[in-house]
């Protein structure tokens, strides 16, 4: 007999079987055994999680002559009648091949007929979301009132995709993604089953893979079963899963951790030796800065993650030598890399940039980074003392704005009574520099980062989407839009933008219109008065 692939060998055939999904095996067991059965069931879910193999084994539990918990015994005459693939009482359709308005009608003149051997006539439809609109309509009427012998099951992954008119004549079981660690069990009682020696990490890690489907963790399973005659191993499920070298992926992190940018770009040179695509290398780069955020915020991480402890160890190395916050800017870099890869032309010049702009916090005006610069430094500072060494911090100044003005105008007015001086007074007292000696890039990651410490997040908001530059003494913010240069235009704006800037000299700030937008609204205008001339009918815009 041909080889039979786990997951079809080890398909459930009772209620018990069906791993996690107890609220739904529990609704369909009380039903039966209450006799309380609709005539139309709705099973929805991703793929995997048992949706299919659901539907027969509830058609078998509805026609068993003697239930076992609800779940079908396998052993009375209809039990036996419907496990014979010709049998004709349950019939099952690829609605993904059938989803015609032709095969609905067929289906319609077919369930009038009584079940041969079976109390019920069962259909199960699968992939009930592929049928047409004018399918659809067909089913309607049958499915809202069909004969008292027929029962429906229609399965789907893309729930949405359904009328709501079809939606309300069903019961709706929605099937739950699989926790890796039942998965971890099932493979394990398979492998048992088989024969085969494993390492605990590496049924969790294939687990892990089937990202909740219990039939995708079966298929790698599979092939795990065959990769080797030997114990299988962590690093033989990485080898499987097509995953980059985590020796190598673990160092690239440690490279970006610790600043080095140069042994960055050696470390993407070998993971791209290694015949991996770009956006594999950042999915798996991803992954390990996950399991270091993990690992940073929680107690019990390894039981979350199933690492081998080697390889644990090495993690936790990495986590206790940065932050959450550094963390959370470098996932948030690459997240934002993996989704720019699928519209650049030359991924691997994207993914160094990412990857040294990451390892570059000094260098990026985000709130997050600014957090982490922040907290490396009070690490840093606390370290010291922890050693005896005094750090002599600066009083915390409670004043308000106008006590900070009067101090200082005091302070001004006895230092004019010593020195009588005014020129020395302004060089004394006033050591803001002009906006002319900073760049314009710089000028407004600092504007940014204040509009964000007062509060202003409109203000905030708005300063994103424009350009700045510095002519002389002037500072010029060009909107790309009318509504954005209205708004920034206002007093309110503009004085929290010079107050935001309150610790360079005065300027002059010019709010403008980018020269592009100005261009568009008038052909805009020049549109408008031509069909007001000709008329809409006559005018034609290309």
């Amino acid at each position: 007999m041909a080889y039979l692939a786990l997951y079809r060998k080890y398909r459930p055939t009772t209620f018990e079987g069906l791993v996690g999904q107890e609220h739904i095996v529990k609704t369909l067991v009380n039903q039966i055994s209450s006799e309380r059965l609709g005539h139309a069931y709705l099973f929805t879910g991703t793929r995997g999680t048992g949706k299919t193999s659901a539907a027969k084994i509830f058609a078998k539990a509805i026609n068993c002559l003697n239930p076992i918990n609800g779940s079908p015994c396998g052993k009375c005459e209809c039990c036996k009648a419907l496990s014979d693939p010709s049998n004709i009482d349950v019939i099952e359709i690829d609605a993904a091949s059938n989803n015609g308005v032709n095969e609905i009608r067929e289906l319609r003149e077919k369930v009038q007929y009584p079940p041969v051997s079976c109390k019920y006539k069962v259909y199960i439809v699968d992939e009930v979301h592929m049928l047409t609109g004018a399918a659809f309509n067909a089913l309607l009427k049958t499915l809202e009132e069909p004969p008292k012998h027929a029962v429906f099951i229609l399965a789907t992954t893309e729930v949405h995709k359904i009328p709501a008119t079809i939606l309300s004549r069903c019961m709706r079981f929605d099937f739950r993604l699989i926790p890796p660690e039942k998965i971890a069990q099932l493979i394990s009682s398979i492998y048992d089953e088989q024969g085969k020696s494993y390492e605990k990490e590496a049924v969790f890690a294939i687990a892990k893979a089937g990202e909740g489907s219990i039939r995708d963790a079966l298929s790698i399973a599979d092939i795990a079963l065959s990769y080797g005659n030997g114990k299988l191993t962590y690093d033989d499920v990485m080898e499987i899963l097509g995953s980059s070298n985590t020796d190598v992926l673990i160092e690239f992190v440690k490279d970006i951790i610790e600043f080095k940018s140069g042994e960055i770009l050696s470390a993407i040179d070998s993971l791209a030796s290694l015949g991996k695509s770009m956006g594999v290398l950042v999915k798996d780069v991803t992954g390990v800065i996950r399991d270091l955020l993990v690992i940073k915020v929680c107690e019990n991480a390894n039981k979350i993650l199933g690492l081998p402890e080697a390889k644990f160890n090495a993690y936790c190395e990495i986590a206790n030598a940065t932050n959450e916050q550094r963390l959370l800017r470098i996932l948030e870099v690459f997240s934002e890399t993996e989704s720019a890869l699928k519209y650049v032309t030359n991924p691997r010049i994207t993914f160094e940039t990412s990857a040294v702009k990451a390892s570059k916090p000094d260098s990026d005006y985000n709130i997050d980074a600014l957090l982490s610069r922040i907290k490396t430094l009070e690490d840093k500072i606390s370290a010291i003392e922890s050693n005896g060494v005094v750090v002599k911090k600066q009083p915390v100044i409670t004043q308000t704005k106008e006590e900070i003005r009067e101090n200082l105008s005091r302070n001004n007015y006895e230092q004019k009574i010593e020195t009588n001086n005014k020129e020395d007074i302004r060089e004394n007292i006033d050591k803001r520099v002009s906006i002319q000696t900073v760049d314009a890039k710089d000028l407004k990651g600092k504007l940014l980062f204040n509009l964000r410490k007062i509060g202003s997040e409109m203000l905030w908001n708005l300063i994103q989407k424009v350009d700045i530059s510095i002519v002389g003494n002037i500072l010029i913010i060009t909107a790309h839009n009318v509504a954005d240069q209205e708004l920034l235009d206002k007093m309110p704006s503009r004085n929290k933008i010079q107050e935001s800037l309150d610790e360079f000299l005065p300027f002059e700030l010019q709010i403008k219109l980018s020269e592009k937008e100005k261009t568009l609204d008038a052909v805009d205008d020049a549109t408008e008065r031509i069909k007001k001339i000709f008329g809409d009918d006559i005018v034609i815009i290309k």
